[in-house]
């Protein structure tokens, strides 16, 4: 380094740019080497699982999750993101092995890696090829000839390929895609999020466009920016199918959620509830939420419910042995407690998975909220038939064990905690009755409260 301070400006700034291009070159062969390495991994899971080429499909599947599971664990990432990390060294390793070739020698970067495995995905072996070859000759023409090409560029001309000489029909493809649209919710940063829209491409431009129109109306004393009005726009139209301003439909648009009252799971400290305190509530999906606005939501609600333990005892939910299936009030409960299927690493949402006795209950498993526990469906599969080993540990935490041995514990979301029926600031009286009425008062000053909107009646 001093060497380098001693060189005129112009050759040590040379220096560093070579520097950063050899970074980069031995950055691009570790990614090369990484995805050769999770190909070998992916082969030895299997030999290891007694799973064969003669295997049945069933068994195969299996071994390959339950592999994903494993990795996905070991880099501490998404399994969505490792399947595709197997996914993709399958097939660098295989029919792109000129590209994976290509990236070991530094000249493609892993952007355009990921933009040949898109645009050659599900396509005839000469087709792909033919993609592929756009971005191979790329990389030849920027280090034969110097011509500069972005992965955009690349991306380009690669699609255009593609378009051209793909063997299926454009409108047979896009009807098949049309069929996947959804609507996606993806968390931000305070207290905000993204609102995402897969659907055909006319129809998000003619959104778009609409809302620009919107937008731009006049309107006096305004003080929003015309970003900020498409967005509450979108947001009336959607929540109540009305604007706000206009007159006819002032009424549905009232409230945090317009005329559409959905079913919300938000949970808050009752001294937040009642203004004493400022504490952040949770609502169920995406996360802290600020008191004011949890305090707006539940003027709306019509109705909330205790949800940690029984009022009248103060005993947590269980059933024991004489129900397999939770009831209600337990299945409530869990699922709440959870959030999120309890498998490490997985975010699907408790509402949508399964309640799993931890022990079975063909093996001596008590239907309670020690024993339960939410796990999507896929890993519900994975649990019973992959390998893992689970135990529910004190206070609702999950030691899971892989095949290969490796121990990671999950959370619950929230750790409820029981408490005793009448814990509180102000203790019934010994003269009244114990009832629900009467312990709601007693402990509604502790421990959190969930509220929930019901659906509108019309």
């Amino acid at each position: 380094m001093p060497a380098i301070l001693d060189l005129p400006a112009d050759a040590a700034l040379e220096f560093e740019l070579a520097s950063i291009a050899e970074f980069e070159r031995l950055m691009r062969r570790l990614h090369a080497d990484r995805f050769r390495a999770v190909q070998r991994a992916r082969e030895l899971a299997v030999e290891a699982c007694g799973v064969g080429p003669s295997s049945p499909a069933r068994d195969r599947d299996m071994a390959t999750r339950s592999f994903v599971a494993e990795l996905a664990t070991t880099l501490g990432q998404h399994e969505a993101s490792a399947a595709r990390l197997v996914a993709d060294a399958e097939r660098l390793t295989g029919p792109r092995s000129a590209t994976l070739d290509a990236l070991e020698k530094g000249e493609v970067a892993p952007t355009q890696v990921s933009s040949v495995l898109e645009f050659t995905r599900g396509l005839p072996t000469q087709v792909a090829d033919s993609v592929e070859g756009v971005a191979l000759d790329a990389a030849s023409a920027a280090i034969t000839h110097g011509v500069v090409s972005t992965n955009a560029d690349v991306r380009r001309r690669m699609r255009r390929v593609r378009e051209r000489l793909h063997p299926e029909p454009f409108v047979d493809r896009r009807a098949r895609a049309a069929a996947e649209r959804r609507v996606t919710v993806e968390a931000a940063d305070d207290g905000m999020a993204w609102l995402g829209i897969f659907l055909e491409a006319e129809r998000a431009v003619a959104i778009e466009r609409r809302l620009d129109v919107l937008a731009a109306r006049e309107a006096s004393g305004d003080p929003r920016t015309r970003a900020q009005r498409a967005a509450d726009l979108a947001s009336d139209l959607l929540l109540s199918g009305a604007l706000a301003d206009d007159e006819r439909f002032g009424d549905l648009a009232a409230g945090p959620t317009g005329a559409v009252q959905p079913r919300l799971h938000v949970t808050v400290p009752v001294l937040t509830l009642l203004g004493l305190d400022d504490e952040p509530a949770d609502l169920e999906g995406y996360g802290p939420i600020d008191a004011e606005t949890a305090r707006i939501i539940a003027a709306h609600a019509p109705s909330m419910r205790r949800i940690l333990v029984d009022p009248e005892t103060g005993a947590t939910l269980s059933y024991g042995r004489d129900h397999y299936r939770a009831p209600a009030g337990l299945d409530g409960f869990v699922r709440v407690r959870d959030g999120q299927c309890r498998f490490p690493g997985c975010s699907r949402r408790a509402e949508r998975a399964d309640l799993d006795h931890t022990t079975a209950w063909e093996h001596g498993g008590r239907t309670d909220a020690c024993n339960l526990a939410a796990l999507c469906r896929h890993h519900h599969r994975l649990k019973h038939e992959g390998g893992w080993r689970v135990v529910q540990e004190v206070g609702g935490v999950m030691r899971w064990t892989s095949p290969v041995g490796h121990v990671l514990r999950t959370m619950p979301e929230r750790r409820f905690e029981p408490v005793e029926a009448g814990e509180g600031l102000d203790p019934p009286e010994p003269s009244v009755p114990d009832s629900r009425a009467d312990a709601d008062i007693g402990d509604d000053l502790g421990p959190p409260l969930e509220y929930e909107l019901e659906p509108a009646p019309f």
